[in-house]
């Protein structure tokens, strides 16, 4: 596997510029999955700070870093933010972790900070799990940046965010986050959301469903590619409701006892892809650099 990628990326080091039509070969050769590449990446990123980026990937990255983010202010009308925001976190802890959980605790009272409907102890756990997916990328950036170009056509993919898929699913990521099971097709779920107000706000027991329906997700590809994110929350809470159906639900456990806490290990450990951190490892050194 690790010669095929190798000779994919070598095979692709030109610096022609690629078109959205080619793209799909082009990353296919360079050993990326066409089918997971967009929601694991999108679901990996969709957190990130500037300091994360820092740590795990580029020491000196910018705060112009490319790297877009779902907007951690539930509040804010900016949906997805372009550029992964400096958090703030206490540089008095001298581990990533301890700075993580630092921030989870200093909002824990804000119910419309990063992830709706989680407890304190649910959303470290998402925190801890993404940095476990940062980890592991980590490597595969390290073998990116002695195999790749960041000029070269793989690059050029990465970076077309608007056409590859990223930003179409980062917007719908953020709806999900936002407005749990609103893609579920539930209208039990879906109904509070689309009451006639002009502000539309999640039952706070609800969180959205951690993890990555990538089975549900090929059906609504094509619907997903044209629709229009460019309206309003409020705007466009029907429409994604109605036809950006993938089957994700809403979490249906909390974390408060042992067995509970098997169905979220379970649940946090389906995303731990090895075959898919040199997807996300050669994103992130694309975009960077």
């Amino acid at each position: 596997m690790l010669l095929l990628i190798v000779t994919g990326l070598l095979a692709a080091t030109g610096q022609t510029a690629p078109s959205p039509d080619t793209c799909p070969s082009v990353l296919t050769r360079a050993g990326i999955d066409p089918d997971n590449f967009v929601p694991f990446v999108t679901h990996s990123i969709h957190s990130l700070t500037l300091e994360d980026i820092r740590f795990y990937f580029k020491s000196d990255a910018q705060e112009e870093n490319n790297i877009p983010t779902v907007n951690p202010d539930m509040d804010s009308d900016e949906r997805v933010l372009p550029h992964a925001p400096l958090a703030g976190y206490d540089d008095d802890f001298s581990t990533p972790a301890m700075r993580q959980f630092d921030m989870v605790m200093r909002n824990m009272d804000r119910a419309d900070w990063q992830v709706k409907g989680y407890s304190p102890l649910e959303m470290a756990t998402h925190v801890f799990h993404m940095a476990e997916l940062w980890n592991q990328a980590a490597k595969k950036y390290d073998l990116a940046a002695k195999l790749l170009d960041p000029e070269s056509e793989v690059c050029g993919c990465m970076k077309d965010i608007e056409n590859n898929g990223i930003m179409q699913y980062m917007n719908l990521l953020a709806f999900k986050i936002r407005y749990p099971g609103i893609t579920s097709g539930n209208s039990t779920l879906t109904a509070p959301y689309l009451s006639p107000r002009k502000k539309r706000s999640s039952p706070s027991s609800l969180g959205y469903e951690l993890g990555i329906t990538i089975k549900f997700l090929k059906p609504v590809w094509p619907r997903l590619a044209e629709f229009d994110f460019s309206g309003s929350d409020v705007e466009l809470l029907r429409d994604v409701a109605e036809q950006l159906i993938d089957g994700s639900g809403v979490m249906t456990t909390s974390i408060d006892s042992e067995e509970h806490w098997e169905s979220w290990r379970k649940m946090v450990k389906s995303a731990m892809r090895q075959d898919l951190y040199y997807d996300l490892g050669v994103f992130m050194f694309c975009m960077l650099n």
